[in-house]
């Protein structure tokens, strides 16, 4: 078994979910990742699960429309 870490963030940058767990493979770990988010009620934000510091899933912070200073 390997140690991951998630990670969840809300669109300005606040982490809201940050948790160890354990998982047999890579693909265990972002299905348990997943069902973690969606426990904790975080599913649309973004996220990102490591494995010793490999990125296993990344997901972008869902922006609501265009920010200020950014090209379209």
């Amino acid at each position: 078994m390997e140690t991951y870490m998630i990670t969840a963030f809300e669109n300005d940058g606040t982490m809201v979910l940050n948790e160890a767990y354990e998982a047999a493979d890579d693909r265990e770990a972002k299905e348990k990742g997943l069902g973690l988010l969606r426990e904790a009620g975080h599913e649309h934000k973004g996220a990102r699960i490591v494995r010793r510091g490999q990125l296993i899933y990344f997901e972008r912070c869902k922006l609501p429309g265009k920010l200020k200073g950014t090209a379209s």
